[in-house]
């Protein structure tokens, strides 16, 4: 009877409790869930943003209401569901989740071990002015950056910052944001894009164009050491002119790029994973921060199928174990999005009647379709013991690109008659 007793005990021990992903981006929390469900670890993932999302890694998926619209029923709901899945630890997997999680810290700490730092840190992150400030104290190279808090001061930026320009949100909201990121080359197409006076909330910030290569630096930091370092190079984004990632590449780590990286999260405090991304010119090697992303970033499946397995890692230090992480992971590993590429190349032909960089990359996809569509590279969505997870993303692109070119083809033809 001891004996049967004991080996329950062990047994007990030896269950791993489930965790809880909150997110809607599928190539996120899918990665994330195969990660820990291979290590034996249950996973549920919870959303407040509609999503198409299924797994056979995910064991339940759960809608939840919104943070902003309802924060009580979704901080009691996300309660409810922790209690009845028995889970020990909550990860956010793309920024929503990150600020739903921040403005609910202290409920939802009572309750399961929270993947993320607290508010005065992530607020730090969120907040992209703030990042660029932390980054300039820490002496690293940033592009001219001016704050701006409606359209009629781009006009009068014209003057003092050379064209092209960036524009994108000064920190990261609840809400999809209406403008990521908006290249501007003259002063007509602020007018084009602005034809009416317009305030901004949250302010934007202006940037000036760095020209060179996406490469993110990702790292697990836990008290304050780094765990895991990783490297990744973009090498085809949506849209084509600078965005997402829908191609990357396996990169050896850069010493200079990652001492940056620990640096800046070093000093804003940073407790768990993150990818600090920068653009780096090829020519001669410098690189300027653009962002911090301080939560699994989009191409977190080309690390895990290059041999870092960060979530599992991530687990690990929050549960108090120490990771086996290798010294070399598979430099060279190509990882592809496939329904990004969809996306991309609908850009191009949209972008192609107006611009003749979009019509070069549009004869390149008819000319050389396996280089263009990257076909050595591999889309970890695509299993075949899991298939829904890539056929739901098509959908959902399809399902995208067919409405937005419909709602664009309207406003055309009424914009014309009128």
């Amino acid at each position: 009877m001891i004996l049967v007793e004991n080996r329950k005990s062990v047994a007990r021990r030896l269950l791993k409790r489930p965790v809880l992903v909150l997110g809607w981006i599928s190539r996120i929390v899918v990665a994330v869930a195969r990660s820990l469900q291979k290590r034996a670890i249950p996973v549920d993932a919870a959303t407040f943003v509609p999503s198409l999302m299924s797994s056979r890694a995910i064991r339940e998926l759960r809608i939840v209401p919104h943070p902003k619209h309802d924060p009580a029923g979704f901080v009691t709901c996300l309660h409810d569901f922790m209690r009845q899945g028995g889970h020990d630890m909550l990860i956010p997997a793309d920024d929503q989740a990150l600020m739903a999680i921040t403005g609910h810290y202290a409920d939802l700490n009572d309750h399961v071990r929270l993947a993320c730092p607290p508010p005065e840190v992530t607020s730090l992150v969120l907040d992209k002015a703030s990042t660029l400030q932390v980054a300039q104290k820490c002496g690293i190279p940033i592009p001219k950056t001016k704050l701006i808090f409606n359209s009629a001061e781009l006009l009068e930026s014209a003057s003092s910052l050379p064209f092209p320009w960036i524009l994108k949100p000064s920190r990261k909201e609840m809400n999809v944001e209406e403008i990521k990121s908006l290249t501007l080359s003259t002063k007509d197409q602020i007018t084009f894009k602005f034809p009416r006076p317009r305030n901004f909330s949250p302010p934007m910030l202006l940037q000036e164009f760095c020209g060179g290569t996406g490469v993110g630096i990702e790292l697990l930091i836990d008290k304050g050491e780094c765990r895991a370092v990783f490297q990744h190079r973009r090498l085809k984004e949506f849209p084509y002119t600078g965005g997402v990632s829908v191609t990357a590449i396996a990169e050896r780590p850069n010493v200079n790029l990652v001492d940056m990286a620990r640096n800046l999260l070093q000093a804003l405090g940073w407790e768990g994973p993150a990818m600090v991304e920068f653009k780096v010119d090829p020519e001669d090697g410098r690189a300027v921060l653009l962002e911090v992303n301080g939560r699994y970033w989009g191409t977190i499946a080309l690390p895990i199928m290059a041999g870092m397995d960060f979530p599992f890692y991530h687990w690990q230090v929050v549960h108090g174990e120490q990771p086996l992480v290798p010294e070399h992971y598979a430099v060279g590993s190509r990882w592809r999005w496939t329904a990004g590429h969809l996306a991309r190349f609908n850009g191009l032909l949209i972008a192609a009647r107006r611009s003749r960089a979009a019509q070069e990359e549009v004869y390149h996809a008819f000319s050389d379709f396996s280089s263009f569509f990257d076909t050595d590279a591999v889309d970890p969505l695509a299993m075949a013991s899991d298939p829904m997870p890539v056929v739901l993303d098509l959908a959902h692109i399809v399902k995208y690109l067919v409405a937005s070119n419909v709602d664009a083809l309207i406003k055309t033809v009424f914009r014309r008659r009128g």
